[in-house]
């Protein structure tokens, strides 16, 4: 995955390797990669990625205890409804 140029000034024991180039090396998903070039933080396109992983029940968020799928709803609504 690494050209020549790059492995090169890894190998170089006077080059400084940066975090970086650390995420380069150790990322495998080239549209996390895509985004962090642009800028983005890995932690947040991961999270991104896992939001419409499906909840399980009881669900704990934050010490308050959400038995079922329209308990955590019908709180979502009111939270909603009060802003």
């Amino acid at each position: 995955m690494l050209n020549g140029m790059k492995l090169q000034r890894f190998m170089n024991p006077s080059t400084t390797i940066t975090a970086t180039d650390l995420t380069q090396m150790t990322n495998k998903n080239p549209y996390v990669q895509t985004l962090i070039e642009m800028g983005y933080d890995e932690a947040d396109c991961r999270m991104v990625a896992s939001v419409g992983v499906k909840k399980t029940f009881p669900l704990n968020i934050h010490g308050r205890i959400f038995n079922t799928q329209e308990e955590y709803d019908d709180a979502v609504r009111d939270y909603i409804n009060e802003l």
